[in-house]
């Protein structure tokens, strides 16, 4: 086994944080040109929404990178909400981060973007209280300096108790032209939150939705990752990586580490399909347990016999929506495949209603009215989790397999 390689792998694949350097992000062209284009006009913002999974973090992680070679320098501190935060914490945390990323020409600049930032931080502890207008004040002259880029991330913790504060707060920054721009992460509709204080804000806000990726991403992701390490990968072993992911890099970068370092450890350059195999074994050992838990509660504890397992795994393999959601009539025919007989719409309807309550989890989300409702995985992380037990376990084969989504192709 190559030490150093094992190691660098574990730089360039981050299944449990994100991306922090652009040569690393794959894909996202059109979601980073949409931010990028908010930053680039005074008084608009954006708002950048998604699945869990997808990726948000990573590309507003890297943001300040596709600026460096500006010219000015750029601040744009980072911060994540907590359920417990209010208004003037979430503040706090930005004020705390403000420092410059990069360099200005002129020399000096550094230090006088350090003299705005550090009586910042000291106004945010003290009187007067943190408002929208004290934010304003707080970041003009900062702005002025610098390229200033201040990014909330797991802003849907806090959006239905802040959304007004955080809208009087965008509608301040834009009808002011404060040089300072706003962007808020998180999942689900993190910009209705907003929109539905002050429709006037919609204007002001670039809503950029990041989707699950396309195996064209997805590919590149294994392919950039493998050529930082020295290695290649067996097409085989990728078209199996792309599709056991459904779209999440998180799972594109947590197979394929595990694929990569069981290739190195038996002295390979190349990721084999043996090791694909051992990827996903691993990626099951290490899943985050609350994946893990969420899917034990919903298949265990069962009467003898009932396939709730089988049913979950064919959930996972339903044809979904754009937003994810599918029906009873798409779990039909997967989980008649898995049992090897034919299975109903209203049994399989069954199962996936018994997902939905407490004592199961819940495993699945539902929207919509009796005979015309739609199910989705409450975390879009399940979905994989679940597709690779059944593989592990050989409810499903390979070629059981394929990207759920309407339109997606390996």
């Amino acid at each position: 086994m190559d030490g150093d390689r094992h190691f660098r792998l574990g730089e360039v694949f981050s299944p449990f944080a994100p991306i922090d350097r652009l040569r690393l992000l794959a894909g996202r062209a059109p979601q980073s040109g949409a931010v990028l284009d908010a930053i680039s006009q005074r008084g608009r913002h954006a708002v950048l929404s998604g699945e869990r999974g997808v990726g948000k973090t990573s590309l507003a992680s890297v943001l300040h990178e596709f600026l460096a070679g500006g010219g000015e320098p750029v601040v744009a501190p980072r911060v994540d909400c907590d359920d417990g935060d209010d208004y003037a914490a979430i503040w706090r945390k930005v004020f705390g981060g403000l420092q410059p990323i990069g360099r200005r020409r002129e020399p000096g600049s550094a230090a006088r973007i350090g003299e705005i930032a550090r009586p910042a931080g000291g106004l945010a502890d003290g009187a007067p209280p943190i408002t929208p207008h004290v934010v304003r004040r707080i970041l003009e002259p900062l702005g002025e300096q610098a390229r200033l880029i201040v990014i909330i991330d797991e802003f849907d913790r806090v959006a239905g108790r802040l959304g007004a504060m955080f809208a009087d707060t965008v509608k301040m920054l834009s009808d002011q032209s404060t040089p300072a721009t706003l962007v808020l992460v998180g999942a689900g509709e993190t910009a209705g939150a907003l929109v539905a204080e002050h429709e006037s804000v919609e204007r002001s806000l670039a809503q950029v939705r990041m989707p699950r990726m396309p195996p064209s991403e997805l590919r590149a992701i294994i392919d950039r990752g493998l050529d930082e390490a020295g290695m290649t990968i067996d097409p085989a072993a990728r078209r199996r990586i792309v599709a056991l992911s459904q779209g999440l890099p998180h799972y594109t970068h947590l197979i394929a580490l595990h694929a990569a370092r069981s290739a190195n450890g038996s002295g390979s350059d190349e990721v084999r399909p043996q090791d694909a195999d051992e990827g996903i074994r691993a990626a099951l050992r290490n899943a985050l347990e609350t994946i893990a838990a969420a899917h034990r509660r919903a298949v265990t504890g069962a009467r003898s016999g009932s396939p709730r397992r089988q049913a979950a795994l064919a959930c996972a393999l339903a044809r979904t929506d754009e937003r994810g959601y599918f029906t009873a009539s798409s779990v039909r025919a997967p989980m008649s495949a898995i049992m090897g007989r034919p299975y109903g719409v209203p049994a399989c309807a069954k199962h996936m209603h018994e997902f939905c309550g407490s004592d199961r989890g819940p495993l699945l989300a539902r929207i919509g009215t009796r005979r015309n409702f739609r199910f989705r995985f409450r975390d879009p992380l399940l979905q994989p989790h679940i597709i690779m037990d059944g593989l592990a376990r050989g409810l499903i084969g390979d070629g059981d397999i394929a990207d759920t989504r309407n339109g997606a192709s390996a």
